[in-house]
Formats: C-alpha cells, structure tokens, sequence
C-alpha cells in the first residue's frame, strides 16, 4: 500500500512540475513559434503567408501590389478587394519599403510587452489588474473586425488550417486592376509548419 501511495505522490509531483516547466518559459503571445513562410504569386500581386503559431491558429498576411495603377496614383490612394474562402474586404493600401502597395493582417496578437505586477515606468501598465500572486502579465493589441472576418474560414471547426483561396483586385480612383473583373486569384494549400 505504501509503494503504491509513494508511485502517486511521485507521479503527482512529476505532473506538477511538468505543467510549472510548460508555463515558466513565459513567451509573448506573439512570438514566432514557427518561422516558416511561404509566398505565392498571380498577376501583379504577390502573396505571403507567415506560419507564427499554427497551433493557436496565428498566421500573417502581407499581400503586395506592384500593377499599373501606381503609374497614375500613390500607393496610399490604391484599395486592395481582398477575399479569403469566401469573406471578402476592401482594404487601405500603404507605401512599401520596396517601391510597391501593400496590405499587412494578422490574425493573433501583436504588439505585446510585459507589465510586472509591482513599481513600473511603463505608464501603459498604469490600469492593469493582476490577479493574487502573479507576477505580471503580457498586454497585446488584438486583430481587428476586419482581420477577424477575413481569416475566419482559415481553419475547420477543429482548428484544422483550411486551403486558403484568396481572390485579389487593386482599385484606385474608380479604375480597377482586377484581371478583367476576373480577380487575380492564389491557393495555400493546408500544412503543417515542418
């Protein structure tokens, strides 16, 4: 009876201190537990999806316009129709690094930085509520209603990652580069991130 009552305590202890190992790392919601990219190309767009955390179905979009509509208008002037599986969204480009217009969304937290619980310099951390004997915490900006919509088919109900079928027009002043209405279309096929 002894040995049996030690095996548990044992396996009990092992357990807790198997579970205090996983959450004492203490990574920010958005750190890039993936690394993997992958970029797809249709007429004058180029696509890329960012694998941050699969397993918390948190990914990033950058969709990039080089056509002709920049020849007559800023890239701030330039609205990308964006559709992923069917939720669809027209979207503010902004200037590129890389003489191109872009659009940037993300499906996860963002932005994160620590607030301990205690004396802090930070004013952000001016309002935060600990609860008894944390430490601190990790405050982050959250998709917005729009990136919400758009990666809601991403994945199944499992939290399975879906094909992605992305449709792409860029519109400017009235004037569309749409594939003669036809919309620049890409597919990322469902993977894993190895």
């Amino acid at each position: 009876m002894k040995a049996r009552s030690l095996a548990v305590t044992l396996c009990t202890l092992a357990l807790g201190l198997a579970s205090t190992t996983a959450h004492a790392s203490n990574y920010p919601p958005d750190y890039d537990m993936c690394s993997l990219t992958e970029t797809l190309y249709s007429g004058p767009f180029k696509v890329i999806r960012d694998f941050v955390d699969p397993w918390d179905e948190h990914y990033k979009l950058t969709i990039v316009y080089d056509g002709y509509l920049r020849d007559d208008y800023a890239d701030d002037q330039i609205n990308f129709y964006v559709s992923l599986n069917g939720n669809s969204a027209m979207l503010d480009a902004l200037p590129g690094v890389n003489d191109d217009a872009y659009v940037f969304l993300d499906s996860g937290p963002r932005g994160c930085f620590w607030c301990p619980n205690g004396p802090n310099p930070n004013s952000s951390c001016d309002n935060v509520t600990f609860e008894p004997y944390q430490s601190g915490k990790w405050i982050c900006s959250y998709p917005s209603a729009v990136e919400n919509h758009l990666f809601y088919w991403s994945h199944d109900e499992f939290g399975g990652l879906n094909a992605w079928d992305i449709e792409l027009a860029a519109e400017a002043g009235g004037q569309w580069d749409s594939n003669y209405g036809g919309n620049f279309d890409v597919r990322f096929e469902p993977r894993s991130c190895w």
